[in-house]
């Protein structure tokens, strides 16, 4: 790659296989076809030289991924990484775990990278050449990413369900996988950490809606755990199909209050 200043870009309408389904599997696209246009040089329509479907990158934890190539007009290369995951909850999930600011460039093994979530997508652009925060190629960028059809854009994306009253959060979420509470779970759960000057405790809620059997499997393996016979965690599966959780250091009474705060906030 070639570093270089700010590039004029600019993005044209992508091309879709799928176009008409609500929302498709990132393998519903035709890669060949989504267009990037290099104003610098006054192309319009192009497309990846190269372009693929890969095994996630493991420190996104997607489920999908594709990765394209276009060769810009200063003679760097744009990177796209495409990467797809089964709700929104957990693509917006992806910068909590690791702390990056959406929009913001970041410098990572002599690549420059930016960050966006458009609906249950996670778009990571790479180049080596400096683009300004205020830059209109942001906005292009932007522009990019909205021409996949996505069911749920919301910017919340459902982490309003974290907001406790009178508490004071830890900034960060994480995702279990696999396991949740020490038992095998089919099943991912977004976790917050509380806490207030007495007590600190741990709120969790499943990525989307869990399956009764799923829930009925996991809670056969729950009552022979710790936790199981413990009341210092309350774990439920709502009627809505999302699997919430209470644990920590709370007395019962405080526990239940939470719980109860918490499920409303979830329904």
């Amino acid at each position: 790659m070639k570093r270089n200043s700010i590039l004029g870009v600019a993005i044209a309408t992508a091309f879709f296989i799928a176009c008409s389904i609500e929302d498709p599997s990132l393998e519903e696209f035709d890669l060949q076809k989504i267009r990037f246009i290099n104003d610098t040089t006054i192309v319009i329509g192009i497309t990846p030289f190269k372009a693929y479907f890969t095994e996630p990158e493991q420190y996104t934890h997607a489920d999908k991924q594709a990765d394209l190539f276009y060769a810009m007009g200063n003679g760097d290369t744009m990177k796209v990484s495409i990467c797809e995951y089964s709700n929104p909850i957990l693509a917006e999930a992806f910068f909590y775990n690791h702390g990056i600011v959406e929009k913001t460039e970041r410098l990572i093994g002599g690549d420059r990278k930016r960050f966006f979530r458009w609906g249950r997508r996670v778009f990571i652009f790479s180049y080596q050449f400096s683009i300004s925060k205020s830059s209109s190629i942001v906005d292009s960028l932007l522009s990019f990413i909205k021409r996949f059809p996505a069911a749920d854009t919301s910017l919340s994306a459902g982490f309003h369900s974290f907001s406790l009253k009178n508490s004071s959060p830890d900034k960060d979420f994480s995702v279990q996988r696999d396991y949740f509470l020490g038992v095998e779970a089919p099943f991912d759960m977004l976790v917050r950490r509380y806490r207030d000057s007495d007590f600190s405790w741990v709120c969790a809620r499943s990525s989307g809606t869990v399956p009764e059997k799923d829930w009925e499997s996991y809670k056969i393996k729950l009552q022979k755990n710790v936790y199981g016979l413990d009341a210092t965690a309350l774990i439920e599966r709502l009627s809505n199909g999302i699997v919430v959780a209470v644990y920590g250091d709370l007395d019962k009474e405080r526990m239940q209050t939470v719980f109860k705060e918490f499920t409303a906030l979830v329904k």
